[in-house]
């Protein structure tokens, strides 16, 4: 599997069909959920035992309940909408807006899919923490005419359904829409709107080396990764541009909380000169995460180019990491679970073992030299003096060399 992800030139009309079908997206995302959690209480146990649903299953409650399947959780979604609209008929007109039917149809399969799979509790999708986005078939050929699908026209324009003939900007060699995935994501990513889709490639390498021996990888804060093998990776916040980026955010920070000082007796109401700086802030905070990002793909291709045997990094509890509000901030912005399923995904690719090492197996404390532990260790102390056989050695990169050679682990 490959990822191919495309910039689309959306003219201001198109612009404003593509916010208003990922505002529908969202919206109906909530409401499949909303229905998930009250038929958990039993809400609607009379309308599914009429469709003659006699299909149960054990909640967290330890209570049987109907397990819903696609074309309930579309019935009660009309169910659901004809009551609300009663009440409101105008907040709940998007519902009824054409050419929806195959968001609606794709949102409630994959709800079908994670209660199958048993992935956790399913969440709510908030207007600020989710980028906006919605899905479209793209099982297609090119040059097709088939009008419910995505195809290249003869004009060189990707014509997408409900949007129309659009223009995109340069994409991957081997470009190719006659791709055997289903579908395909339209997002936002708070400055340009992008397609983006998997395709099915021979991920099987050639003239691949011999496999060296495994590697250990272990993660930090002030340098980003330590490998077994010498590599170290610094922390973007060590970058030159990134360093200009955060000065320039707590400037414009600082700027929009004194006008909202100003206003504080209309602080719901933002002016356009607030509008203007938050917009300058989101573009900040979006150029930081692409260089993260980019840091961090260059690090894991290079790791998985030298083709070791196995890699071995830490399975990490980083809810429990950001409860310390001294580091907190710093945490999030090392993105440790990025790294780790990039990791995971680039090896499978090139056949490479993943080992996940226990989270409490004390890799920093060890010795790699005589297996010694040493219990009193502080955070502040960067170099590992080993009491028994007096070696003096890096704390990050002792700590890589245990997680490299130990056996407390599992399999990715």
């Amino acid at each position: 599997m490959r990822s191919q992800k495309i910039r689309l030139k959306l003219t201001k009309e198109q612009e404003s069909l593509a916010w208003c079908y990922s505002k529908v997206s969202r919206n109906f995302w909530n409401l499949l959920v909303d229905i998930d959690k009250r038929n958990n209480k039993g809400e609607f146990d009379d309308i599914l035992s009429k469709n003659g649903n006699q299909t149960y299953h054990s909640n967290f409650h330890n209570r049987e309940v109907y397990s819903l399947n696609q074309s309930d959780y579309l019935n009660l979604a009309k169910v659901v909408v004809a009551k609300k609209c009663e009440e409101n008929e105008d907040k709940w007109s998007w519902y009824y807006q054409p050419n929806q039917s195959f968001i609606y149809n794709f949102l409630s399969r994959e709800l079908v899919k994670i209660r199958k799979q048993n992935k956790g509790k399913l969440n709510f999708r908030s207007v600020d923490k989710v980028q906006p986005n919605f899905n479209v078939r793209c099982d297609v050929a090119i040059n097709g005419n088939r009008p419910s699908r995505i195809y290249l026209k003869k004009n060189g324009k990707l014509q997408i359904p409900t949007i129309g003939g659009v223009g995109f900007g340069s994409a991957r060699k081997g470009f190719d829409l006659s791709c055997k995935k289903q579908v395909a994501n339209i997002s936002f990513d708070g400055k340009y709107w992008y397609l983006s889709y998997t395709e099915d490639v021979d991920t099987q390498a050639t003239n691949l080396p011999d496999y060296t021996e495994g590697v250990g990888v272990d993660l930090g804060i002030n340098t980003l990764a330590t490998v077994s093998d010498g590599t170290k990776v610094p922390n973007i916040k060590t970058f030159r541009r990134v360093r200009i980026l955060n000065k320039r955010l707590k400037r414009l920070q600082r700027k929009v909380s004194r006008k909202y000082l100003i206003n504080k007796c209309n602080k719901h109401n933002k002016t356009k000169n607030i509008i203007k700086l938050e917009k300058q802030i989101k573009l900040i905070h979006r150029s930081i995460k692409n260089i993260r990002i980019n840091h961090i793909r260059k690090f894991v291709s290079e790791l998985v180019k030298k083709q070791p045997q196995y890699i071995a990094i830490e399975d990490l509890n980083v809810k429990g990491m950001m409860r310390n509000k001294h580091l907190a901030k710093d945490i999030a912005n090392c993105s440790f679970y990025t790294i780790k399923e990039h990791l995971i995904r680039k090896s499978k690719e090139r056949n490479i073992i993943v080992r996940l090492v226990d989270r409490f197996y004390p890799s920093s404390k060890t010795c790699s030299n005589c297996g010694s532990y040493k219990k009193n260790l502080k955070l502040s102390q960067r170099v590992y003096h080993c009491n028994s056989c007096q070696v003096k050695i890096d704390r990050d990169f002792n700590a890589s060399l245990n997680i490299a050679t130990t056996d407390k682990y599992k399999l990715a």
